[in-house]
Formats: structure tokens, C-alpha cells, sequence
């Protein structure tokens, strides 16, 4: 979905008169956020009474209780950086004023859920203090893109597509990928001109048997033909392996 086309986000460009949508979450964000000012007094500022974390079949919501009282409910058994973002997600339905109050019954709008994304992105990662961050970082690797999640609580993917899609400062795709009885791709940042993004199980064993990053060579099938690329990989917990990938010359 082009933020472009985004009703919410044009919505937002016309509230900062910014044609540039990304520009415009840029200063939304700015203008509603006090100095050091965290997501959960955030929340509170704009409304919401309690912050609650417990057991949930979801991830967590914005809801308005039978007294009237509005509250965020996050599922506990969630990561520590999935609540931060499902947190950062609700606060940007209240700088929207898209509260349940206002939402209704209708069912769930797929422009509002990614403006609310997007949004979030930029609350938890703003644009220009992490840009200079990644930056100053140098050259991508796996390495640094960890750096990246943990400086802003993010999960990896989260800093994957700032990086990447926002930031547009590494130009190499990223993904994850878990080797069990076979190879899963858990996620996947970046162009798709290969018919499976999914490296050999002999490279994911490379990267096991390291604590280092493993740069190895693996071909990849383009229709009838393979491409070569190449892996930069490195182990993660629960036999996953973050990696980085670039084409071939």
C-alpha cells in the first residue's frame, strides 16, 4: 500500500501542510509529543486512564470500557518490543482520534491500521535521531542492525524496515530465517525478484556453528535460472539466523 494513497496519512500531510506524507508523520509526531515525553505518559495525556498488560488471545487494544473509561490492554505473554509497538500503535489511533468512541462497529480499516503503523514507526524510532544513528553505525551487517533494535526497543523487523524502506540508507535486503526440519522465511525486508527468498540449509548450518558473522555465496532460483548472492549471517536464539543479502556482480 503506497502511504501516498493512505486517506489518514494525506489527512496528517494536510493537518502539517506537507505535501511529503513521510515528512508530514515526521512533524505530526514532533508537534504532539512533548521533550522526552514516553509512551505510556503520552497515552495518558491524550486520554487514556490505564495501561493495562494481562493474558490475551491478541495482541492488545484501545478500548472504552462500559463506565466510559478508555484503557490500552496489551498481551503480557507478548515480547517486550511486540507491547511497546502494539502501545505505540494505540497512541497513534489517539493522535488520530480514531479511539473506539469514534470507530464504532464498523469493521477493520486497512489504511487506518497502516497510518497507525506508520505513525508508530515514528514514535518509537524518530526519522532524523536514528537516521544520524545508523549512520554513524557505518557500513550494514547483521551486528549493527542488532544494535539498532535494542538502542530503540524495537523488534529486528521494525528496525529492518526503518532502515531499508524509511531510511533508505542500506541498500542490501534483510531477512530471518528459522532452520528446523526445514528452512522458514519468519520475515523479508526488501525487493522479491527471486521466486523463494530462502537461503540453502547449508548456509543457515554455517552461521549455527559461529558466533560470528558468516559471509558465504548461495544461488538463489529466478524462474529457469538461479542468481547468485551473497550471505551475510548471522545465529539468533531458537535456531533462527538474521541475514543480510546482496546481489552478485
Amino acid at each position: 500500500m503506497r502511504m501516498a494513497t493512505n486517506p489518514y496519512l494525506k489527512r496528517v500531510a494536510s493537518f502539517v501542510r506537507e505535501v511529503n506524507t513521510t515528512i508530514a508523520v515526521q512533524a505530526f509526531v514532533n508537534t504532539n509529543r512533548q521533550k522526552a515525553e514516553s509512551l505510556d505518559d503520552m497515552a495518558r495525556r491524550l486520554g487514556v486512564s490505564r495501561i493495562i498488560r494481562e493474558r490475551l488471545p491478541f495482541e492488545g487494544g484501545l478500548l472504552r470500557l462500559p463506565d466510559g473509561e478508555l484503557v490500552i490492554k496489551l498481551n503480557a505473554e507478548s515480547p517486550f518490543v511486540r507491547q511497546r509497538f502494539t502501545l505505540a500503535h494505540e497512541v497513534a489511533h489517539l493522535l488520530l482520534r480514531t479511539e473506539p468512541a469514534f470507530r464504532g462497529n464498523r469493521k477493520s480499516d486497512i489504511y487506518l491500521e497502516r497510518a497507525c503503523d506508520v505513525i508508530a514507526a515514528e514514535l518509537l524510532m524518530p526519522s532524523a535521531e536514528a537516521a544520524d544513528f545508523v549512520r554513524d553505525l557505518g557500513g550494514p551487517s547483521p551486528e549493527k542492525l542488532s544494535t539498532i533494535a535494542s538502542r530503540y526497543s524495537v523488534s529486528m523487523q521494525t528496525a529492518a524496515i526503518r532502515v531499508h524502506n524509511d531510511f533508505k540508507l542500506w541498500k542490501c535486503c534483510i531477512g530471518m530465517w528459522q532452520s528446523c526440519t526445514a528452512v522458514k522465511t519468519l520475515w523479508f525486508v526488501g525487493p522479491r525478484r527471486w521466486d523463494d527468498a530462502r537461503p540453502d540449509a547449508r548456509c543457515l548450518e554455517l552461521a549455527a556453528s559461529s558466533d560470528r558473522t558468516v559471509h558465504t555465496e548461495d544461488l538463489w532460483p529466478r524462474g529457469a535460472i538461479t542468481e547468485r548472492v551473497w550471505l551475510n549471517l548471522l545465529a539468533k536464539r531458537n535456531s533462527t539466523v538474521l541475514g543480510l543479502v546482496d546481489f552478485v556482480d
